[in-house]
């Protein structure tokens, strides 16, 4: 720490007299993009007035990291900077967010957890596990804690309803942030499967079918991470010593589909936030995860490999710039549902999105975008590729992404940072043969439990298609392969 650091006042002297506010939202997960965005929309909406609500952030994964660990250091506390632009000139927005008033690692203290789950005045559950997240896995509910994130909610949900005698007002309401279809659905029947394998009263189940809401959401906001020589000088322009910095954009969106009920509990639309509560949200969730989310998986794929560091890097990469438009215009746009929009304001829609990721103030990572990158890849970027396929149209680009990502993964490309399931991680170390990518390739793919990959054509092109890319960027340097894929594309229509 420099002198200057050293003279920093702690966030404990930011507001020592702020009153402590009632656990209302349970959180789980305490990454960026939530406090970015879920967290600072809710100490927005207690600044004014609409809602009282404290947030108890637990740490689900046994994975090491220093967030839940410094927001316990900060009591909670840390600043938000948004950028943005107003009458054509950059600003940035600068808040102090306070709505956090507890942390909690599941892993080291479930009684803890269990404890908060008891609480009178808890409400909410809101999440952001990414796309690995909400996925079943065989689990133990009696372990402390189980292993899942459904499995760790099936447990929480169950001491809750013992707790107070199966009292139906006492369900909670989850607002998942995670970007799979139907992420509350989902996690819904995940927690019913885990509870009916478990034999779990009836009236259990009963009660999380009945008196339990869980809505789907899509959430939008660009929230990337902050390099530490930037975080240092915003610690002095700020006066705090604040190791927990979010720097994100302005712009904001969190869709919430459910009935009124929801907006009567969470009304943060009534503080001028940006939510909005709809009846169905399917059509804004195809065109959002399919253009600004799988854009963002498959440059975090590409651009490593010609040494790109960051999203701004990436697009003003000749060679991935150009990879990123043909991908978003010939083959992502085309595989929208009817109801995301006509041609031109889809189009108008992915230049919205191009722009947003040329934000110079943004120093968004690709090896953050990479965190869990092949789930990732499936709900973003396979739907895309097989609709292409259905409607007869190539889908090269994105199954390039998916060829990057294995090949670099295997550590084909070197010291790539790289995390993910370490199952599906030693999975492709051990089987990796350069010289004979075909087999390998092969045997992952028909190993994956992925059921789009319902018949053996579909599983036998991806195969193929996939296997083709490997043995050029094995064969070649990744810039070489690149250009030439984009030559073809420049050559001829799709």
């Amino acid at each position: 720490m420099t002198r200057a650091e050293q003279r920093l006042r702690s966030l404990g002297e930011a507001d020592p007299s702020r009153e402590a506010l009632p656990i209302r939202i349970l959180q789980v997960g305490a990454g960026n993009f939530l406090r970015g965005f879920a967290d600072w929309m809710v100490h927005r909406a207690n600044d004014a007035g609409v809602l009282r609500h404290g947030i108890a952030v637990m740490k689900a994964t046994p994975r090491p990291d220093q967030v839940t660990a410094r927001l316990t250091e900060q009591a909670g506390m840390y600043h938000v900077l948004l950028d943005g632009v107003r009458d054509g000139l950059p600003f940035t927005e600068t808040t102090l967010v306070t709505a956090v008033q507890s942390v909690v690692d599941a892993h080291q203290d479930w009684d803890r957890c269990r404890d908060l789950v008891r609480g009178e005045a808890l409400g909410l559950v809101i999440s952001n596990t990414t796309e690995a997240g909400i996925t079943y896995a065989a689990d133990d509910l009696a372990a402390a804690p189980p292993t899942s994130f459904p499995a760790k909610m099936t447990a929480l949900l169950h001491e809750r309803w013992s707790h107070f005698a199966g009292d139906p007002r006492r369900g909670l309401s989850f607002l998942p942030c995670e970007l799979i279809e139907n992420n509350g659905a989902t996690l819904r029947s995940l927690v019913v499967r885990h509870a009916t394998e478990a034999a779990l009263a009836p009236g259990f189940i009963d009660w999380v079918t009945r008196h339990c809401h869980f809505y789907d959401t899509l959430v939008d906001r660009i929230v990337p991470g902050l390099p530490e020589r930037e975080a240092a000088e915003l610690r002095a322009s700020l006066g705090f010593d604040d190791r927990l910095i979010v720097r994100g954009e302005h712009y904001a969106d969190w869709a919430i589909a459910g009935g009124p009920a929801i907006r009567d509990e969470f009304p943060l639309d009534r503080a001028g936030l940006p939510v909005r509560f709809m009846s169905d949200i399917r059509p804004y969730r195809e065109r959002k995860v399919r253009v600004l989310n799988g854009a963002h998986t498959a440059i975090a794929a590409v651009g490593p490999l010609v040494d790109c560091r960051t999203v701004l890097d990436a697009v003003q990469h000749p060679a991935v710039g150009a990879y990123l438009r043909h991908l978003l215009h010939d083959e992502v746009l085309p595989s929208l549902p009817a109801g995301s929009g006509d041609r031109a304001e889809l189009r108008q829609y992915a230049a919205a999105i191009l722009d947003r990721f040329q934000n110079p103030a943004l120093q968004h990572r690709l090896a953050d975008i990479r965190l869990n990158a092949l789930a990732k890849w499936r709900t973003r970027n396979l739907p895309v590729v097989l609709d292409a396929w259905s409607q007869g149209r190539r889908a090269e680009l994105g199954v390039f992404a998916f060829a990057c990502l294995l090949t670099t993964y295997a550590g084909a490309f070197g010291e790539v940072e790289v995390r993910d399931d370490e199952t599906l991680l030693t999975r492709l170390r051990a089987g990796f043969d350069a010289a004979r990518p075909g087999p390998w390739i092969a045997d992952f793919v028909a190993s994956l439990d992925w059921s789009e990959l319902h018949d053996t054509a579909t599983t036998a092109r991806l195969t193929a298609e996939t296997s083709a890319h490997v043995r050029a960027l094995l064969a070649n340097e990744p810039a070489r392969v690149l250009a030439a894929l984009l030559a073809e594309r420049e050559a001829g229509p799709t």
